[in-house]
């Protein structure tokens, strides 16, 4: 199957303000980790890795931080970031908004040099033992493939039961701890990385339980008007998985521990902007045309290639998602969880 790419022109970055709310919660995390930084002196440089970056909106003010606590200690040091993401990311967008006078490429005191690793953080992104800091934010609870297939109109891993979310739950056990792996081949002595990821609350419902409910509903709809495949939707669950604390400390309990150390982990809130102006304004419309963009955003490309949608039903369920979010403002709620996590290398 072919993969589309990313939406261009900075469509992600425009509609991620709830990511960027996430990312900054961890600003003093990321720059307690940097200034622990001690460089290689046969490197003779410092090196970054944002694993998962998009179009670099959420990540650039955090990798700022961290070079800006690098030189305060070390002086004129060069320092290189590798920005990694799939070969389908709008690239174009984040060597755009390297270019801008805020991008972290400015900061002063010593070359600052970007690198792109256009693959997959299930693969190996830059060589071994190099990485003095990790970053990456909201993109781990994507899973290297889709869930179980098979499962009627289930779209997302909430909504399975039984074997299937058991088989679903091991499938993300098994890419975090890949993702750990990998991580653990490529940071230097002493390297540490400062992760988050959508987590589930301790009251167990996960953030998209609401929207991706009313989503199955519109393609059952678009299963009986005869414009998308009832096995097409079958077989397909969205990659994406929101661990529990627990989850997330697993493979450090285990083989990975004695690789790694999982040195600070939580679970907080990060509060909704949408939701937030929708009680200030009380205009639904907004609401909903706001919260459709940011889902949007991160789920068209997705929903596109796995149920086989052309653009004029992709645009319908959309325009759908938004009426039915519009109609039910009151009642609507997705309330983010990031988890956190400050890991290093033993």
């Amino acid at each position: 199957m072919m993969v589309r790419p990313m939406q261009g022109g900075g469509a992600y970055d425009r509609h991620n303000e709830y990511q960027m709310r996430g990312g900054l919660l961890h600003a003093d995390l990321v720059a307690t980790a940097a200034s622990k930084i001690v460089p290689d002196a046969r490197r003779g440089s410092v090196v970054l890795a944002d694993y998962g970056c998009a179009q670099g909106r959420v990540s650039n003010p955090l990798i700022r931080i961290a070079i800006d606590r690098v030189r305060s200690l070390h002086r004129n040091i060069p320092v290189q970031v590798y920005q990694n993401d799939l070969l389908t990311n709008d690239w174009a967008g984040l060597f755009e908004r390297l270019r801008s006078e805020d991008s972290y490429v400015r900061v002063g005191g010593g070359p600052v040099t970007p690198l792109a690793a256009a693959i997959s953080f299930y693969e190996p992104v830059t060589p071994r033992g190099i990485v003095d800091l990790g970053l990456s934010f909201a993109a781990i609870q994507w899973l290297s493939a889709p869930g179980p297939r098979g499962c009627g109109s289930v779209l997302y891993f909430d909504q399975l039961e039984g074997e299937p979310r058991a088989e679903m739950a091991d499938q993300a056990d098994a890419d975090w701890t890949c993702f750990l792996d990998l991580r653990a081949d490529e940071l230097a002595p002493g390297g540490a990385m400062v992760l988050d990821m959508m987590g589930v609350s301790t009251d167990g419902v996960a953030a998209g339980h609401q929207v991706w409910r009313l989503v199955r509903g519109i393609c059952e709809d678009l299963v009986r008007e005869g414009r998308l495949d009832a096995a097409r939707l079958a077989d397909y669950v969205l990659p994406i998985y929101e661990r529990s604390v627990d989850e997330a400390r697993r493979p450090f309990q285990e083989a990975i521990g004695d690789r790694l150390q999982l040195e600070h982990v939580e679970l907080k809130p990060v509060p909704n902007p949408f939701t937030e102006r929708y009680r200030e304004n009380c205009d639904a419309a907004a609401f909903a045309a706001d919260f459709t963009g940011f889902f949007r955003a991160f789920s068209e490309q997705n929903l596109r290639e796995g149920l086989g949608l052309d653009d004029d039903t992709i645009e319908q369920l959309y325009r759908v998602l938004a009426s039915r979010i519009e109609a039910t403002a009151d009642d609507f709620a997705f309330d983010v969880h990031a988890l956190t996590l400050v890991i290093r290398r033993v």
